[in-house]
């Protein structure tokens, strides 16, 4: 066989377009090859978007989680707003209504005349029914007062208010009183 001299069309990957009358052979890609392309770029585009609209949506100071690219939320702790516990005051209370409530003290620790000398005291403050009394319990640490409806809530803040009282529980544990002080051994110290 003879072989001619070569020359510029016979250098197929010189120019892999069409050259002249000649065409040079397609190269064929796996199927694999196109679709990996394929969810590359979505991929690349679905991440640029949601680093867009983190990037808009931290202007508009708001949260946004986004874990797959390490963008998460930290909320930030909002204050929880102290309830203002409005006692009612004695003194400003109609006489009539004040002789309603029904306060009662129970002394929860081994000292005598405890609960006489807090009676005294809330007399003194102008709180009107008054009952002193020996609690069933002498061990009782921390002194609160007891207030059975929500309607009573204002009068045993007020009880609270007058002796010093931090702890105000709503209970119908003392049902024969509006107001009931359950003195502990942190009220003799004071």
């Amino acid at each position: 066989m003879t072989k001619f001299p070569a020359d510029r069309f016979d250098d197929k990957n010189a120019a892999p377009a069409r050259v002249g009358a000649h065409r040079s052979s397609i190269v064929r890609r796996k199927w694999w090859v196109a679709a990996l392309i394929a969810v590359g770029s979505t991929a690349a585009i679905i991440l640029a978007a949601l680093v867009g609209i983190s990037v808009i949506d931290a202007k508009n100071l708001q949260d946004i989680n986004i874990p797959a690219i390490g963008i998460t939320a930290t909320p930030t702790p909002t204050p929880t707003p102290t309830p203002t516990v409005v006692g009612a005051d004695p003194t400003t209370i109609p006489p009539k209504e004040l002789k309603k409530i029904v306060i009662t003290v129970l002394n929860g620790t081994p000292q005598d005349g405890l609960a006489e000398s807090v009676v005294s005291l809330l007399k003194t403050a102008g709180w009107v029914d008054l009952t002193a009394a020996s609690a069933s319990d002498t061990t009782i640490k921390v002194s609160v007062v007891v207030y059975g409806p929500e309607t009573d809530k204002a009068y045993a803040n007020g009880v609270a208010a007058s002796l010093g009282i931090k702890a105000v529980k709503q209970s119908d544990m003392y049902p024969g009183a509006n107001v009931t002080v359950l003195l502990g051994s942190d009220f003799v110290q004071q």
